[in-house]
């Protein structure tokens, strides 16, 4: 018998608000958790942290990662109310902006090694 495995509910796209409380919390589980073992105190893992936050963790460190990066480009206070896709979208047109200014900044270099080789008058 095979076991039919149900679709997961797909949780609605997040807010930024939600997803810096969610990583806030995460991170701040992580820091302070810990756990007995074998007498020990251990602190506990990101993985165990992201359970009892309640939240994958790949999700909660593309979010982190998609947080750091972003505050760098704009307030992240004044796009609360922004869904996580203006923050994706935000970053991946920084990347591409970034790429074609070191496409062109290595242009610009060639074409100034060829002037220069060209200019010596023996």
């Amino acid at each position: 018998m095979q076991q039919q495995q149900q679709p997961r509910q797909r949780t609605k796209e997040r807010f930024v608000s939600e997803a810096m409380n969610l990583v806030k919390l995460w991170r701040q589980v992580y820091q302070t958790e810990t756990k007995f073992v074998d007498g020990r105190s251990v602190r506990i893992t990101l993985d165990q942290a992201a359970e009892i936050v309640g939240c994958p963790r790949k999700t909660l460190e593309d979010y982190y990662y998609l947080l750091r990066k972003a505050e760098t480009l704009v307030n992240l206070e004044e796009k609360k109310n922004e869904k996580m896709g203006y923050i994706r979208k935000l970053c991946r047109e920084n990347k591409k902006y970034k790429q074609q200014l070191k496409q062109e900044e290595e242009c610009y270099q060639l074409n100034q090694f060829q002037f220069d080789d060209n200019i010596h008058d023996d």
